[in-house]
């Protein structure tokens, strides 16, 4: 599996600053709003946004924390970012962009936080949701190969060849996932392979495709278009967006923000490949009208 980020910075383990992980963590995250007390959340991921929507969901006066210039940058190009930002501010919360959190404050437990351009925050609660570790250290301990992950081949092998890995702990040809698709498809490769059967793990096309604070929100394979064309559909009046990003005559990525209905049948054309061609001009109408065009 894997563990949560700590911020090494001063302050970090006093008490009132969680992780976003387990149960123990939503316990003080829902006695902390309980009380009141301004939050803040440190990540502009899907867990930091999940985590201030939630907390301003219970009345707390929250301000969300990114290092990155656009919120959720492993999935949303920039201008589906900033919709899902301002999306976010109407639901009050305070967003802060290309801001890094230099300490927290306190005595007994949390008073601010200090960021590195000098301002400061009041908060009683932090919630670092800045990301994920693969947990290595059993396999370190046995002596197999280890990077960032544990590093495995295309049979889900690590350096001993009895001994396999899947999941977030998994380092495959660079890559560590920390999703849970990824982990499905490398187990599926793993039990083909132990029944005797033939079967290789490639990698995985990411696709995400969920709900971020109540807005929908999808996308998937490589959304950003440079050295490729790109399809765009904008319907400012109720809020949707589309990308689709084409090269050699296939769909290699998709962005969709406002309305994710035709999210799967986008995730199939990139996954097989399937020239395009005949449907690229009416591609960004969704399947149905593509198809009967």
């Amino acid at each position: 599996g894997s563990e949560p980020l700590r911020l090494p910075i001063p302050g970090a383990h006093l008490t009132g600053v969680t992780t976003f992980r387990t149960a123990a963590d939503c316990a003080l995250i829902t006695q902390s709003a309980a009380r009141g007390e301004p939050a803040v959340v440190i990540g502009g991921g899907l867990l930091g946004i999940e985590a201030a929507y939630g907390l301003a969901r219970l009345g707390v006066e929250v301000t969300l924390v990114h290092i990155m210039d656009r919120l959720m940058e492993r999935q949303l190009d920039a201008e589906s970012a900033a919709m899902l930002k301002s999306a976010i501010e109407a639901r009050g919360i305070r967003v802060l962009l290309g801001a890094q959190t230099a300490a927290i404050e306190g005595d007994d437990g949390v008073s601010a936080v200090t960021l590195t351009d000098g301002s400061r925050i009041r908060c009683g609660l932090v919630v670092m949701a800045a990301g994920v570790r693969p947990e290595v250290s059993l396999a370190k301990d046995a002596g197999l190969a280890v990077n960032r992950g544990v590093l495995v081949d295309d049979c889900m092998a690590t350096s001993c060849e009895a001994i396999y890995a899947i999941g977030e702990c998994a380092e495959h040809r660079g890559r560590c996932y920390g999703l849970v698709e990824p982990a499905y498809e490398q187990a599926r490769t793993l039990a083909h392979l132990l029944a005797g059967d033939e079967a290789s793990y490639e990698g995985s096309v990411l696709a995400t495709n969920l709900k971020v604070s109540g807005i929908p929100v999808f996308s998937a394979g490589d959304f950003e278009d440079e050295g490729a064309s790109a399809i765009i559909l904008r319907d400012r009046a109720f809020g949707v967006y589309r990308k689709l990003v084409i090269r050699d005559g296939k769909l290699s990525g998709a962005v969709l923000f406002g309305d994710t209905s035709d999210a799967l049948w986008y995730l199939d054309l990139i996954r097989s490949g399937q020239d395009i061609a005949p449907i690229r001009r009416d591609l960004a109408f969704g399947q149905a009208y593509a198809e009967a065009a």
